[in-house]
């Protein structure tokens, strides 16, 4: 049996992630030369090609297969050696997160990675995600998870965003069904991804609406709906299960979808980093 080197197949997976030999080299701690000979030594052992030569790194058919594949192998060999030796792996890790995540799937996904990795120390902040990504842009962060406009094409790793549906969310149900009286909005404060799409839709039907609460707190919102001052809107997947939600009603329109996406910058990621992104990348996918 022909038995393909793991090493060989990180240096191909990391060419075709950061787009050049070079940058992988960087990364990886070898000349550009010894990248090239490594994958020499891959396409000898599987006699194929699986760089297109002279095309900026497209993959031949056989590459596309083997990237998938190689892919998957990579993610075993490096839980097996998580699992294994978790204990090695310490460090700090700065983390910025929208308010309602944190509460959504960030404790499971924490929980996870402690008992695989107990000496990585995540620092967490929360914040709205304009806050959030301003504070990434400055080098605040490791790892940022913001919540955005959702695109027609997302182009990034699948694993980094999750395209989720916007809700509408109350206690009582006479606030969504009322025709003439201005709806009652509870929301964070201005650059909130779910403020302005409830006022866009809002707007877009000439439904009048007045802002009666508003907070930086994810607590303060919930407590207002509880206490029935007004509606909110909120992904789907991080809606308490006490209160009611709609997609849509006699007087509010549909809210549309929001893309929730992970920010990090590969070459800056040390070993925590890149496991504690792993996990989220996990949580994300499961929430």
């Amino acid at each position: 049996m022909t038995n393909i080197p793991t090493d060989l197949l990180r240096t191909f997976v990391t060419i075709k992630d950061l787009g050049g030999f070079t940058s992988a080299g960087e990364l990886l701690g070898r000349s550009q030369p010894a990248i090239s000979l490594q994958v020499k030594k891959l396409e000898e052992l599987l006699n194929t090609k699986i760089f297109l030569r002279g095309s900026s790194l497209e993959l031949t058919e056989d590459g596309e297969y083997l990237y998938e594949a190689a892919r998957q192998m990579l993610e075993i060999n490096d839980q097996i050696i998580a699992r294994v030796r978790g204990d090695n792996v310490s460090g700090k890790v700065r983390l910025g997160i929208p308010n309602d995540f944190e509460l959504a799937f960030l404790p499971k996904a924490l929980r996870n990675l402690s008992r695989v990795y107990p000496n990585i120390v995540v620092e967490v902040d929360c914040e709205i995600s304009k806050v959030i990504l301003q504070r990434y842009q400055k080098g605040h962060y490791d790892l940022a998870l913001a919540m955005e406009y959702a695109k027609e094409d997302e182009d990034r790793d699948a694993r980094d965003y999750r395209l989720e549906g916007l809700e509408w969310v109350y206690k009582d149900s006479r606030l969504i069904n009322g025709y003439d009286d201005p709806i009652p909005l509870i929301a964070y404060p201005q650059g909130c991804v779910y403020r302005s799409l409830m006022e866009e839709a809002l707007q877009s039907q000439q439904h009048p609406f007045r802002f009666m609460y508003t907070s930086t707190s994810l607590l303060g919102i919930f407590s207002a709906v509880e206490e029935g001052l007004g509606i909110t809107a909120m992904a789907k997947s991080v809606i308490p299960e006490h209160l009611k939600h709609a997609e849509s009603s006699r007087s509010l329109p549909a809210l549309g979808r929001v893309c929730i996406g992970l920010y990090y910058k590969e070459r800056e990621l040390n070993i925590a980093s890149r496991h504690v992104l792993d996990f989220l990348r996990s949580g994300l996918a499961n929430m």
